[in-house]
């Protein structure tokens, strides 16, 4: 036999089990609470880049404002071009954050320029594709970054269409200094190490907070470029600088103009505190143990010898023969702990017993409920892909979508019915009685299985009789007895096989008729009572499975309620008999009505009238 551990090293190791799950989770409260940092640092600057693109939207959108209306003067209208230039320099000057102001032909020639006297001579339109996209949009377009071919200076052209009878006669360019949009990062006052970016529709610089000369124009980080080809309006994630340093980038764009705002934030000023946090905690682990260590190693090093001495009584007790290894250990505490696990033992083989009857029951009931849950939708599937497929007509449409709706409020039906169960065992359950008509009854009952019936293949007839009249009885009650007999019915059925619903006056009653070509209950169940949780196995189905669903229970109590004449009879196995419901109008006497062989039969009083 392999020797135990030793006293000392069970002390040691119980230190261990308690201070080392202890780190652990002061660990994970930190991560966890660093997570929240970081998550909440997320929010801020994506709230920050959000609040900075709708600033810049706003300094674009006073451009094209003012743009605007110099495109109404009424020297542009006349087309007095030379004075126009006098007024658009004019305009220029009240524009600090202005370069130029540039009039074009749509084929991209500079009729005026700011920059240039009247009459000089004028280059071509320099980022053509704003040019194109006002031409064609009728509407502003802001360009993107370019050097003017003039100046040879980086700037953002901002176009407006000038309209003539319909059509683009001019485009009338402002041109933005990008150190204009500058002022909107400034006026935000950003932490000073975090590095703030305005960019344009084709990722490139428009201004930036740090080294701004040096990049201005250039394209963002390949990193950068990457999260924004993900498609996304906003987001966060991790990416590198141009300088290379891995920062967390917080970025949104623009849905008008299609510019973005991005800010890399240092990872070190995100999660340095959590990196502080869990170093200290594993230093201050690790220096905690060792002193634990020690104090168990002085503890144990106390008690190990009158442990040893205890042992070795043991053991001379044990050499005179007169000690048994299933006898008591001669300590009452050891005596005590072997009880208490014989008795343990005990315990948990009646816990396994019950736990095991418990899952029996569980799966019992889970199989009854996927039944009674499953016959309402069976319907509103069906009807549903019948309208999805088409093959509903017009005149049907009605009729399909009040199937559907009424199985639904079924299924919320359904889900009571579960809960009349426990009425049904505690004598507690009641009938809404009023007048009904069991056609209504018996054809709502068929529209409900119809869909599963023509999946089967299985042809459902019904002969209702139309002297059958005016019954009192509780309508949904009636219903869930129609409908669950004729869905085990149709259950039951082979492909290609007859269910016949029969609703016809005999006498003083009202009959309410199933007959299936399917197989029977057998005899040795078919003759005893079904209580609420008892379920008959079908003779011929795949597999084990509930013959009767849960919903019996309700319905078998409320035919009892129905006058509480009820009996169950079949001719056996791959014989099915029919199954009756019968009615008895107020002119009947109060006798018991037999039903047909194999039927189950339940009485009521027609109203009066």
């Amino acid at each position: 036999m392999t020797p135990g551990m030793r006293l000392r090293s069970h002390l040691i190791a119980l230190v261990l089990a308690v201070l080392v799950p202890m780190v652990v989770f002061a660990a994970i409260v930190v991560v966890m609470f660093g997570r929240q940092q970081r998550a909440a640092a997320e929010r801020g600057a994506l709230e920050t880049a959000r609040a900075l693109m709708n600033a810049v939207d706003e300094a674009l959108g006073s451009t094209v404002t003012t743009l605007e209306a110099l495109a109404t003067a009424r020297s542009l209208a006349q087309g007095d071009l030379k004075e126009f230039h006098a007024e658009a320099r004019r305009v220029l000057a009240t524009q600090p954050d202005w370069k130029d102001i540039i009039l074009l032909a749509p084929d991209g020639r500079q009729l005026v320029n700011t920059a240039r006297p009247w009459g000089a001579p004028l280059p071509s339109a320099s980022e053509p594709a704003s040019l194109e996209a006002v031409v064609l949009t009728r509407r502003p377009v802001v360009g993107d970054i370019a050097r003017g071919r003039l100046s040879g200076e980086y700037a953002v052209p901002v176009r407006v269409p000038v309209m003539r009878s319909e059509r683009v006669a001019y485009v009338l360019t402002g041109v933005l200094k990008p150190a204009a949009l500058g002022g909107v990062l400034a006026r935000q006052r950003i932490p000073a190490d975090w590095i703030g970016i305005v960019f344009d529709r084709r990722n490139m610089i428009v201004v930036r907070t740090r080294r701004v000369e040096e990049f201005l124009g250039r394209s963002l980080s390949p990193d950068l470029v990457a999260v924004l080809g993900r498609g996304a309006p906003e987001g966060w994630a991790v990416t590198r600088t141009l300088e290379g340093t891995p920062v967390y980038t917080a970025y949104a764009r623009s849905p008008k103009t299609g510019w973005g705002i991005a800010f890399g934030i240092p990872r070190a000023s995100v999660d340095a505190p959590l990196e502080r946090s869990l170093l200290a905690i594993g230093a201050g682990g690790v220096a905690f143990a060792v002193l634990a260590l020690a104090l168990a190693a002085l503890v144990g090093r106390r008690i190990t010898a009158p442990m040893a001495t205890l042992a070795d009584a043991a053991r001379h007790f044990g050499e005179g023969g007169t000690m048994h290894a299933d006898g008591p250990a001669g300590v009452s505490e050891v005596d005590d702990v072997r009880r208490a696990f014989v008795g343990a033992a005990a315990l948990v083989q009646q816990r396994a017993a019950e736990a095991e009857a418990a899952a029996r029951a569980k799966d019992q009931f889970l199989a009854v409920v996927s039944h009674e849950l499953r016959t309402p939708l069976n319907a509103v599937y069906g009807w549903a892909r019948m309208l999805q497929s088409g093959q509903v007509g017009e005149e049907q449409m009605k009729r399909a979508l009040d199937v559907i709706v009424r199985q639904s409020d079924a299924q919320v039906q359904l889900i009571d019915d579960l809960l009349d169960v426990s009425r049904v065992i505690s004598g507690k359950m009641r009938l809404d009685v009023r007048p009904l008509e069991l056609t209504a009854v018996v054809e709502q009952a068929l529209d409900a299985v119809r869909p599963a019936a023509d999946a089967k293949e299985v042809r459902l007839q019904s002969v209702l009789d139309p002297r059958a009249g005016v019954v009192a009885g509780d309508p949904d009650r009636l219903r869930q007895v129609t409908w669950n007999l004729l869905m085990n019915a149709v259950k039951f059925t082979p492909n290609g096989g007859r269910v016949q619903a029969r609703l016809q006056r005999a006498a003083s009653h009202v009959e309410i008729v199933v007959s299936d070509t399917g197989r029977g209950i057998a005899p040795d169940v078919r003759l005893r009572a079904l209580p609420p949780g008892r379920f008959l196995q079908h003779a011929g189905a795949r597999g084990p499975g509930p013959r009767v669903g849960a919903g019996q229970a309700p319905g078998r109590a409320a035919r009892r309620q129905h006058h509480r004449a009820e009996r169950r009879r079949g001719p056996g196995r791959d014989v099915r008999g029919p199954t009756a419901a019968r009615l008895r109008g107020a002119d009947a006497s109060p006798r018991r009505a037999r039903a047909p062989e194999g039927g189950l039969r339940l009485c009521g009083r027609r109203p009066p009238g």
